[in-house]
């Protein structure tokens, strides 16, 4: 019996130490919530790269020739390369235009400096006075939507994350 008895009494620490984890795996855990970004910091959190200008309705040129996408059809290599950061320090609002690498002109600067604003919906970005609507942002692509573009045409701007 004394046997017994110091087999069970070997085991205890075994047993007693099963238990806890499956005592304390058997808890579930909160997940802490997950944090959403705002639409300001969405903006700010990348330098965003044009990639695509459509045009809706598309324009009709001389010729018979129809204006489907500005950034295709006639923006000049030495501007597609460019990119623009935003930044918001304590709601003063800022962006800054970046020439890439190739330039229109060797006397263009490297960067020119604007103000912009949002919306209390976060739906209409001011820039340098001209509202335009924010249709797309998300952590790698935002479009904004100028209407009356030309002729009651509207543009939008399609931006991606710059890599």
């Amino acid at each position: 019996m004394k046997k017994i008895f110091l087999k069970l009494f070997a085991y205890a620490p075994l047993v007693f130490a099963a238990f806890t984890l499956f005592t304390l795996g058997a808890c579930k855990k909160e997940k802490s919530p997950v944090e959403v970004p705002t639409t300001s910091e969405l903006i700010c959190g990348n330098y965003w790269q044009l990639y695509s200008m459509p045009i809706e309705p598309p324009l009709d040129l001389i010729g018979g020739v129809k204006l489907t996408d500005y950034f295709t059809q006639t923006l000049n290599d030495c501007d597609k390369d460019n990119y623009v950061k935003y930044r918001d320090n304590n709601n003063l609002k800022t962006y800054v235009n970046y020439a890439g690498i190739l330039k229109c002109d060797p006397l263009d600067k490297d960067s020119t400096i604007g103000v912009w604003s949002l919306s209390a919906d976060g739906k209409i970005i001011e820039q340098d006075g001209e509202k335009l609507k924010l249709i797309l942002i998300d952590n790698k692509n935002m479009h904004i939507q100028m209407d009356n573009f030309m002729l009651n045409s509207s543009i939008t701007f399609k931006f991606k994350k710059k890599i």
